[in-house]
């Protein structure tokens, strides 16, 4: 099914660099940043970052980023947000309130990591940018190279940087009941619990937690 806001805009690929522009406004990115980040073809992104750079929602500034093959930065031509874009609260609300910013996303991706005994959303999530966490994954064998590469899927699509945090299931369990500061970040705060086969929700009705 066609994206509305890809028909909309030109293309779901200019959609996808719009809210990676519009959701990280204060950011520098490489040209390599960008294409990697957003998961798109070099021909694509060079042919959208030329059309939003004509439009003036990004401008171009010299940056230094990391060498493909050594520990140095070198001097290369990025991109970042025009702040001074006359209709750019307007876009950004918009943009943000239309992306799949939600628990059934969320489970798309990171379903392909294995088994998942736990899983919440906050932060972003619930429209909150200053909490500590935006998700909460628990698991009894934790693969941490797979959590990863789901989790660079999910942010591709959404535009967003992920904050997360993993835990063995034994290890979220003892967090939570000793009222760990990590996790009453998250749970003291709006959150939405997606999976929970370990009995987290019960744990956190407890009077002394």
């Amino acid at each position: 099914m066609t994206d509305p806001l890809a028909i909309l805009f030109g293309s779901q690929a200019r959609v996808k660099l719009l809210r990676f522009f519009l959701f990280n406004p204060t950011q520098e990115f490489s040209f390599d940043d960008i294409s990697r980040r957003a998961r798109l073809v070099r021909r694509t992104a060079r042919t959208e970052i030329n059309a939003l750079e004509r439009a003036e929602v990004i401008k171009k500034k010299i940056i230094f980023a990391k060498h493909k093959t050594k520990e140095t930065k070198v001097r290369t031509q990025g991109y970042m947000l025009n702040t001074k874009f006359p209709q750019l609260s307007s876009l950004q609300t918009f943009l943000f309130e239309t992306a799949p910013i939600n628990g059934t996303t969320v489970l798309k991706h990171i379903r392909k990591i294995g088994p998942l005994d736990f899983v919440a959303c906050t932060g972003i999530f619930m429209r909150e940018f200053d909490r500590r966490l935006d998700l909460i994954v628990a698991m009894k064998k934790l693969n941490e190279g797979k959590v990863e590469v789901a989790i660079r899927s999910l942010e591709a699509e959404l535009g967003i940087e992920i904050r997360y945090a993993t835990f063995t299931t034994e290890d979220l369990l003892y967090r939570v009941g000793m009222y760990d500061k990590l996790t009453r970040d998250v749970f003291d705060y709006q959150y939405q619990i997606i999976i929970d086969k370990i009995g987290v929700r019960n744990e956190l009705r407890r009077p002394n937690v």
